[in-house]
């Protein structure tokens, strides 16, 4: 460590003999307004910054060299700027309108803007391709505030998941291009069914808390709104591949057109991600695509997106005790199979498969300068199923009869009776759990904006029809009355969500903003047929939910303040009524919430603090424990709340170094009902909420020791988390602290186009750790992560 920090120091120092200079200017439109939050980028470097409240932008500490200078806007057409640098320098920079419909459209009905009262970040895609080398999502986004990412394989490849301020992926919302995706019945997000998505995601933003509102489920920790890859006027292609520790390794090829005859475009990519895991037999083999084309106008856009994936991964949502763990930190028990004499082995066909396909079509259309509308439809067909090896499972469970062998005989008097010596009434087999579901319908909004107001009005109508459950025996050591593909349960879910909102800002006097955000949510849920061991699953529920937000930012010098307050409810999903215990029914949550905050962005210097309050009514905690799919059971409890400080802030000492970092810190506690052993009610008052940390840090130091070559050391802390609610420090995840470092370098050739080169070294100091847990028959059982692992990747870019 101490070699390291010599070195930063060193280099810091040597930064500073190069002959330094400023870039700074002024963004405006053609009638000299100012431009705020306009995008300013030296090409072919890593140096970028947005402007200032005046339209004002700076580079410091600039060499002395030629430069291309990009500027964008949304609604304007880019600029580029071919600079010399030989001295401090001053530009103008005037933006004129775009002649063509942005895709930015799509998601202004669910983004919020810097006068939006609520707590948010946003992450743009050069961010994103930093470390997109071949984890997923969540590990693109873990040193966001309040950010812990999980991986059952351990290296973040296959089945990942994040929860922001303690709620899980059930409470967050996620939409693509302002379409749901999480799935109606779980409310979860399967990242693994969308392998590289990130690498077709222009910007994503993370709203913490209750948030404005959206489409799909209710947003009841956090929302996330992605957007896809936006119209690029050149043409352009891109081939990448990494690969490094564990097996792993991600090909990906994308190619667009550009605009042609100034009105259509087309993109399309392919990616195919693999690994062997972190953990015994965890391996993954993913494959997605993703196409695009529209036609755009100077009022109109149409947009069409499709993309899926497929997956094959060995089951290791099964995790390790510690016993084991303390002698074999990667054993998988998943797919385990005994004999008689205690030896084992394991099946190896113990996986999970599925598929997913995405059909989006988007139509926008400028009426005036200030009125816009969008209306969307989309698709989604779902399939798949996970294969496991069962041992010593009862015949009732499945449907089927004991079976009898060696039929006998005995003379009772003058009347024989029959009998058979030997009865079986379990087995061995093979079973496969299967999903097929549909889900279809439609979003829309409508947007006002003048001077001092701004409406949107917008909503949706989503359908989740079909969605078939059902299992099969494809194998059984014993087994009678059943054939091959018969299912040995089935039924069907229905459910459809309508929503309607209307957000409204209003500024009677400069730099303040009056905002409120209603919207109206009605779901209607649906269930009939045979669950796993032959339970009835009889659902027929309806909810009508009324969201209210209410909040004020107003712009000081130190930045903008603001304060808001929003109420949020939350239906039950389908495993809450099928986990819950005899006699209990589970019932909706209920969220208040609010938020106080600062934030600024400025030429060298960003920052925000914020204070949250979340109190619940009903919440439906996870308890710890998992069920058959692997999945987290969840409960109503008593009074419940979290709150917190979360900190964040960057700073820019020159063009050769950066600083940014975050911490969060959070109480959460409850009052946890839960029966024992005797039949009874332990009750747990004032206690910590499972997998909620007290205290989550981040922190990045960004070198650029001459240009194009980027240094990031990253450091990320994560305090104790509890399994369940019990508040017993033998079911908690041990506090930890990871270090990663990237290396960057950006090659500019003129005939061949980019060529840019990563290392990416996760967990620098082999650091053993468990993200995450669950508990079984009160012991804890836990998902170790990788040690120290590396990826290298090259991407051509033409």
């Amino acid at each position: 460590m101490k070699q390291v920090i010599a070195l930063l120091v060193f280099v810091c120092l040597s930064a500073q003999t190069y002959a330094q200079y400023s870039l700074s200017g002024k963004v405006t439109d053609i009638s000299d307004q100012p431009l705020v939050g306009a995008h300013v980028i030296i090409k072919n470097t890593y140096f970028q910054t947005v402007t200032d409240n005046q339209g004002r932008f700076r580079f410091s500490g600039i060499k002395r060299d030629s430069y291309i200078l990009q500027t964008s806007f949304v609604g304007f057409e880019t600029r580029l700027d071919s600079v010399v640098v030989s001295g401090d320098q001053n530009l103008d920079l005037a933006l004129k309108e775009s002649a063509l419909v942005t895709d930015a459209v799509i998601i202004s009905a669910v983004r919020a803007t810097q006068n939006t009262p609520t707590t948010f970040s946003t992450i743009g895609k050069q961010e994103i391709e930093r470390k997109n080398l071949a984890q997923d999502l969540p590990y693109l986004l873990s040193y966001q505030p309040s950010v812990v990412a999980t991986s059952d394989a351990g290296t973040g490849v296959g089945y990942t998941g994040l929860r922001i301020r303690g709620s899980d992926i059930t409470r967050i919302n996620v939409t693509i291009n302002g379409i749901p995706l999480n799935d109606p019945e779980s409310h979860a997000v399967y990242w693994v069914d969308i392998p590289d998505f990130a690498s077709s995601v222009n910007s994503l933003q993370l709203q913490r808390g209750v948030g404005s509102s959206t489409n799909g489920a209710g947003a009841f920790g956090a929302s996330m709104n992605l957007e896809t890859n936006t119209l690029q006027v050149k043409p352009s292609a891109a081939i990448s591949a990494a690969a490094g520790s564990f097996g792993t390794y991600r090909t990906s090829f994308r190619a667009g057109t550009g605009l042609l005859n100034n009105h259509w475009y087309f993109e399309g990519r392919g990616s195919t991600i693999g690994s062997d895991g972190y953990i015994d037999r965890a391996s993954s083999k993913l494959n997605s695509f993703f196409m695009q084309g529209g036609y755009t106008s100077a009022k109109t856009l149409v947009k069409a997106v499709v993309f899926g994936g497929n997956e094959k991964t060995y089951q290791a949502w099964y995790g390790i005790d510690a016993a084991t763990m303390k002698t074999d930190r990667t054993f998988n028990w998943a797919g385990t199979v005994f004999n008689d004499d205690g030896s084992m082995w394991f099946y190896d066909n113990q996986t999970d498969n599925y598929k997913q396909n995405h059909y989006q079509l988007h139509v926008s259309h400028q009426l005036s300068t200030s009125l816009s509308v969008n209306l969307s439809g989309h698709y989604t067909y779902g399939r798949g199923y996970y294969e496991e090896y069962m041992q010593d499972q009862s015949f009732t469970d499945y449907g089927l009869s004991n079976q009898y062998f060696g039929r006998d005989s005995m003379l009772q008097g003058s009347v024989y009776q029959y009998f058979y010596h030997d009865t079986i009434t379990q087995t061995d087999l093979i079973r496969r759990r299967w999903l097929d579901n549909h889900y279809y319908g439609t979003t829309w909004s409508i947007r006002s904006k003048h001077d001092k107001t701004e409406f949107i009005l917008g909503g949706g109508w989503n359908k989740y029809d079909d969605a078939r459950h059902y299992g099969e025996i494809t194998w059984a050591e014993f087994a009678s009355g059943i054939k091959p593909g018969d299912p040995y349960y089935n039924n069907t879910g229905f459910k459809t969500d309508f929503n309607l909102f209307l957000k409204a800002g209003w500024s009677p006097v400069n730099d303040l903003t009056v905002y409120g955000d209603m919207q109206y949510r009605q779901i209607i849920y649906k269930t009939h047929g045979i669950e796993s061991h032959q339970n009835n699953v009889d659902i027929n529920e309806t909810f009508q939910f009324f969201n209210p937000k209410l909040g004020l930012s107003y712009y000081t010098k130190a930045g903008t303040l603001y304060a808001s307050y929003g109420i949020a409810h939350r239906e039950p999903i389908r495993d809450d009524y099928i986990d819950a215990a005899p006699g209990e029914k589970p019932e909706p949550e209920t969220l208040g919430n609010f938020e106080l905050g600062l934030r600024r962005s400025d030429k060298n210097l960003t920052y925000a603090v914020n204070y949250f309050l979340m109190n619940y009514h009903n919440q439906l905690v996870l308890t710890g424990e998992i069920n058959d799919d692997g999945a987290y059971i969840r409960k109503n409890t008593g009074k419940s709340y979290r709150t917190g400080v979360e900190l964040s802030g960057g700073y820019k000492m020159n063009s050769h170094l950066e600083l940014d970092g975050n911490i969060s810190l959070m109480v959460s506690n409850t009052d946890y009902r839960t029966a024992n052993s005797e039949g009874g009610i332990t009750e747990y008052d004032d206690v910590i909420i499972s997998f909620s940390p007290g205290v989550v840090g981040a922190l990045q130091l960004r070198i650029f020791p001459v240009k194009s070559l980027e240094f990031d050391w990253q450091l990320k802390f994560v305090g104790r988390q509890y399994l369940d609610n019990t508040g017993n420090d033998a079911l908690s995840l041990d506090k930890y602290t990871i270090n990663d470092m990237r290396i960057g370098y950006l090659l500019s050739e003129q005939k061949f186009g980019q060529i840019e080169l990563t290392l990416l070294v996760n967990n620098i100091f082999n650091i053993k750790y468990e993200s995450n847990g669950f508990v079984y028959d009160n012991s804890p059982y836990y998902y170790p992560q990788a040690g120290i692992n590396f990826m290298a990747g090259v991407t051509v870019r033409f």
